[in-house]
């Protein structure tokens, strides 16, 4: 199927996107759209609403369909949800890793007052509900909700606030490697891949430390001194923090691997292979995609079907959700899976197409069918 045959599978339909207007997802979005043959998107900003300029009840027309995107991108509107939450002003053109605690409290905020909103606008078509949008975003409550669905996961220390309780919490459970992970961040923000063995300790982060000040880097950096790496956790610990045990990765292709899968209306579709030389696979640190094709190939067509039914499942742990992106690991061998993240704007996929459609295609066709179902 291609773009050209979705305009008359797809009717048009009036799209309105919550966005930064300027950011590089909106016009993805909406050359998507123009490939559709559909009207543009009407682009409304968290900004603007935010601050009473628009009310979003009176943006919606009867039958639009209704999109948040993320609020990242645009540094005003990033400090605003800062601001909004308590958070304290931070430098982040300088790159200051942002207080995502007070964030995270002033986007949930935003949400519920749009879904206020939105509960007086004319009937509508939601692609992802507030409240699939914020568990996503809380590491925490992703992996208790996994875990209790029985998807494969990492397993987890519970309520970690200082370094000294980390290292107290992981020697209990005989642990000596960790992945330290911001509870809401993103983008590798105030990620720390930590081990130790006897006296030695090393520590491979995105973070760099400025006397109290944290900023992110897309250079890693790398620890090996104990009073650094324990400054470090106790600096991050007031963001809150989601510790789990660091499971080995696969190597293929000349690196360390792990995959995005995007599942939409149920189905694992959109992949990508993350290549890395350490740690860490995020793509905007330097890391490269992989050859998904050839990986599929050396997998095998069961191996990598069970690769789709764990992503899916990921996904079914948040019922209702249209879309998200699965972050999934496999260990060397291929003996096993794990989840380490499911991400509510992880569908930012340009250059990827299964069956001649892009994420957002595939998520608008998957919504006009969930509505077919449903009327």
């Amino acid at each position: 199927m291609n773009p050209a045959h979705l305009s008359t599978e797809l009717p048009p339909r009036d799209v309105l996107l919550i966005a930064p207007p300027d950011g590089r997802r909106a016009r993805a979005f909406g050359t998507t759209l123009e490939s559709l043959d559909w009207p543009p998107a009407r682009v409304v900003s968290y900004l603007d609403l935010m601050t009473g300029r628009v009310h979003l009840a009176a943006e919606v027309r009867p039958g639009s369909v209704v999109r948040f995107e993320s609020p990242g991108e645009d540094i005003q509107t990033e400090l605003a949800l800062i601001g909004l939450g308590g958070g304290q002003p931070v430098d982040l053109e300088a790159g200051e890793l942002a207080p995502s605690r007070a964030w995270y409290a002033g986007f949930s905020q935003v949400l519920r007052e749009l879904d206020a909103q939105l509960r007086h606008a004319p009937p509508h078509t939601r692609m992802q509900t507030t409240d699939h949008i914020l568990s996503m975003f809380d590491k925490p409550a992703t992996h208790a909700l996994l875990q209790a669905a029985g998807v494969p996961v990492p397993d987890a220390l519970p309520d970690i606030q200082s370094f000294d309780g980390l290292m107290h919490a992981a020697r209990e459970r005989g642990w000596s490697r960790l992945f330290v992970k911001l509870a809401y961040g993103s983008s590798g923000s105030g990620i720390v891949a930590l081990q130790w063995a006897g006296q030695r300790v090393s520590a491979v982060t995105t973070v760099r430390q400025e006397g109290r000040r944290l900023f992110n880097s897309r250079r890693l950096i790398k620890l090996e001194d104990w009073a650094e790496v324990g400054a470090l956790i106790d600096a991050l610990a007031p963001h809150r923090l989601h510790v789990e045990r660091w499971l080995p990765k696969a190597s293929f292709g000349g690196g360390t691997i792990d995959l995005r899968v995007v599942v939409i209306g149920g189905r694992a579709q959109h992949a990508l292979v993350r290549t890395s030389r350490g740690p860490i696979t995020n793509l905007h640190l330097g890391n490269e995609r992989g050859d998904i094709e050839a990986l599929k190939a050396e997998l095998g067509a069961e191996r990598w079907a069970e690769v789709g039914r764990t992503a899916e499942a990921a996904l079914a742990a948040f019922p209702g959700a249209l879309y998200g992106g699965v972050d999934l690991l496999l260990t060397p061998g291929w003996k096993r899976q794990a989840v380490l993240e499911v991400n509510a704007f992880g569908d930012y996929h340009r250059g990827v197409l299964v069956d001649g459609q892009d994420t957002y295609a595939a998520e608008l066709l998957a919504l006009e069918v969930r509505n077919a179902r449903r009327a």
